[in-house]
C-alpha cells in the first residue's frame, strides 16, 4: 500500500473515531510576558473546525467569538479574516491578567423519531417540543427532543493569571481548579464541570495532544469527573491539547425539550517543566 493511500486510511479512521467535527480557538500564545505599562501586546488565534487535532479543515465563523477581559468587560477581537480553510483573529491585549476568548452559540433544538416499520431514527432540526407536533409526521413514534449547547474556549494570560471565567450557571461550564496558565508537563491537573450552576458528575472528557496526524494511535486520554464534578490528570509530555468534555441527562422542567447536552471544546497548553 502506498503511503498516501496509508495517511487517507488513516485519516478516515481517526475521522471516525474521537476528532471528528472538533472545534477550536487556537491561539498563537497562551502565556505572554511584557513589560509594565507595555499596550502593544498582540497575539493572533486561529478558528476553525476540524477532523484531525489542529490541522485546519472547515472556517468556523469568528463573529460571535468574545474576549471577557482580566476586569471582567466584555470585547470583541480587534480584527479578522475569514478564509476557506480558517477564520483567523487578532487581539491587542492591554492589560495584565487572564482572557478568556469563546464562541458560545444558542441553544439548537432537534426532535427524534421513528416510524412504523423502521428501527431507524431520524432527526428534525430546530424543531422543539413547542412546534414539533406541527412537523411531525402521522405514525411517528419515541419522539424526543434533545436541547443542546455548546462552548468553544481558550485563555490567555498576560503576566499574572487572573480567576474571572465568566460562569453564568448556564449549561456545562468549566471552573478551573488549577488555572490554565499553570497546566504542566509531569503536574497534577484539577478541572471542575458545571451544569447550570452545580457539580456536574460523570461528565465525558477526551484530551488529545497536537500531532495526531503523525501518530499511528490518536492517543486519545479518556476521564470522567466525580461526584464534585473534579476530573484530574497528569500530562507526561509539554505541548498544546485540547479537551472535549460531553455531558447529556433528562431535562428538569424544560418546557421545550426532554434531553439536555452540554459540549465544551477547550484548547490549552501544558509547560515545560
Amino acid at each position: 500500500m502506498s503511503k498516501i493511500k496509508l495517511f487517507s486510511l488513516t485519516a478516515l479512521l481517526l475521522a471516525g473515531s474521537a476528532h471528528a467535527h472538533t472545534r477550536w480557538i487556537l491561539p498563537t500564545h497562551f502565556n505572554v510576558s511584557a513589560e509594565e505599562g507595555k499596550k502593544n501586546v498582540w497575539i493572533m488565534a486561529d478558528v476553525t473546525a476540524s477532523n484531525e487535532t489542529f490541522h485546519v479543515d472547515k472556517p468556523m465563523g469568528s463573529d460571535n467569538l468574545s474576549i471577557l477581559k482580566p476586569n471582567g468587560k466584555s470585547s470583541r477581537a480587534d480584527s479578522s479574516f475569514r478564509g476557506h480553510r480558517k477564520s483567523v483573529v487578532d487581539i491587542n491585549l492591554t492589560e495584565n491578567g487572564t482572557y478568556k476568548m469563546f464562541i458560545a452559540g444558542d441553544t439548537r433544538y432537534v426532535t427524534s423519531y421513528k416510524m412504523p416499520g423502521s428501527d431507524k431514527a431520524k432527526r428534525m432540526r430546530d424543531v422543539n417540543k413547542a412546534n414539533r407536533d406541527q412537523r411531525l409526521p402521522k405514525g411517528a413514534t419515541d419522539v424526543k427532543t434533545m436541547a443542546a449547547s455548546s462552548q468553544v474556549m481558550t485563555f490567555i494570560t498576560l503576566n499574572q493569571p487572573t480567576d474571572n471565567f465568566g460562569i453564568k450557571k448556564q449549561g456545562l461550564e468549566l471552573m478551573p481548579i488549577t488555572h490554565p496558565s499553570d497546566i504542566a508537563q509531569n503536574e497534577e491537573t484539577t478541572l471542575q464541570f458545571l451544569f447550570d450552576g452545580k457539580p456536574q458528575a460523570n461528565v465525558s472528557i477526551e484530551i488529545i495532544k497536537d500531532g495526531s496526524r503523525y501518530r499511528n494511535d490518536a492517543g486519545v486520554q479518556t476521564f470522567k469527573t466525580d461526584k464534585s464534578g473534579n476530573v484530574t490528570f497528569t500530562l507526561a509530555e509539554a505541548g498544546r491539547y485540547i479537551l472535549v468534555a460531553k455531558h447529556r441527562a433528562k431535562a428538569k422542567n424544560n418546557p421545550l425539550a426532554e434531553m439536555v447536552s452540554g459540549q465544551i471544546f477547550l484548547t490549552f497548553e501544558a509547560v515545560l517543566n
